[in-house]
């Protein structure tokens, strides 16, 4: 009888318990259902998106290691440069060939080709083996080059062409010295003591420049030498002396061949409607530091895969590049 006044709150107890531990559960699940909400949504990838992260082949074009390349890799540069007055593109040329080797450019008023020096050889050659008096053997450019196994060449030096009366009874004759390199000898080499005349040797892939022929004697560790007039530039300076030259050199304007060197490059260059003085500027300008003159006029001829200028007459002499 003494408890029975709590008999109410005993039984409130148990229900005041369980409904705690219902609330509590009810605020867990609910907790838990706010976290899954809250959760950002992912978005979806648009197409740009996934182009920017694809791969693409190597630039080297083999396709077997695919590398990141969201832009294209620059071409490697070339070992040459061509110069022209007006940077034209380049002539094509009719049989294909390394470009890391040569490149053959007409602008302005000139055609150039250009050789790295380390990957080439130049050779000289003539049509005879022994010197000549008259009616001397010509060929054609081309047919040089063919012979030697060359790819590229120029005419050599003057010589007395069959359709000039005064050269009767000297036909192809020159008295020009040449390095006949088939034969490892010169050609008039009883010439090669007379003044005011440049020469040029070659060995492997190196070039030398003398400007008084003169005073350097017969080489014979060479592969290629030619002697001609005038010298152009010596060692960067212009030398050309106008003095001593007629005014169809010193003046007139016509086609020149002439060849020079610089910087690692050899440059063969045929110039229309140009005189000496402007050779000069055209080598400066290809940035050579040697140069000499040629022949010219109806003589003139440029050979590099194919006749970039001439073929002119048959010459009795010719620079071959291998």
């Amino acid at each position: 009888m003494r408890f029975k006044g709590f008999a109410p709150i005993l039984l409130l107890i148990p229900l005041a318990i369980v409904t705690v531990i219902s609330i509590s559960v009810n605020s867990v699940k609910t907790n838990k259902s706010s976290q899954v909400l809250l959760l950002p949504t992912p978005s979806p990838v648009s197409q740009n998106q996934q182009n920017s992260a694809s791969v693409s082949p190597s630039p080297e074009g083999e396709g077997s290691t695919p590398s990141p390349s969201p832009s294209p890799t620059p071409s490697p540069a070339l070992e040459y440069t061509a110069v022209a007055k007006e940077a034209p593109s380049p002539s094509p040329s009719p049989s294909p060939k390394p470009a890391s080797t040569s490149s053959t450019t007409t602008g302005g008023n000139y055609s150039v080709a250009t050789f790295n020096l380390g990957s080439i050889t130049v050779v000289t050659d003539s049509a005879n083996d022994d010197d000549c008096g008259n009616d001397c053997h010509a060929k054609p450019l081309a047919s040089y080059i063919l012979e030697n196994g060359g790819r590229a060449g120029i005419n050599g030096t003057y010589f007395c062409p069959p359709d000039y009366s005064w050269c009767a009874g000297k036909v192809n004759t020159y008295d020009f010295p040449v390095w006949n390199n088939r034969k490892k000898k010169w050609m008039r080499a009883d010439t090669l003591t007379w003044s005011g005349r440049g020469m040029m040797v070659f060995r492997g892939g190196s070039a030398q420049f003398f400007p008084c022929a003169a005073c350097v004697g017969a080489l014979s560790d060479i592969t290629g030498g030619i002697v001609n007039y005038p010298a152009l530039i010596a060692g960067g300076q212009t030398v050309l002396d106008e003095g001593p030259l007629t005014d169809n050199l010193k003046v007139n304007k016509g086609t020149r061949s002439a060849i020079g060197f610089g910087n690692g490059k050899l440059f063969l260059v045929v110039a229309r409607a140009a005189n000496m003085r402007d050779l000069v500027n055209i080598f400066h300008a290809l940035g050579a530091t040697d140069a000499l003159n040629l022949d010219g006029g109806g003589s003139s001829a440029l050979y590099d895969g194919g006749y970039k200028a001439g073929p002119g007459r048959n010459l009795p002499n010719a620079i071959i590049i291998k």
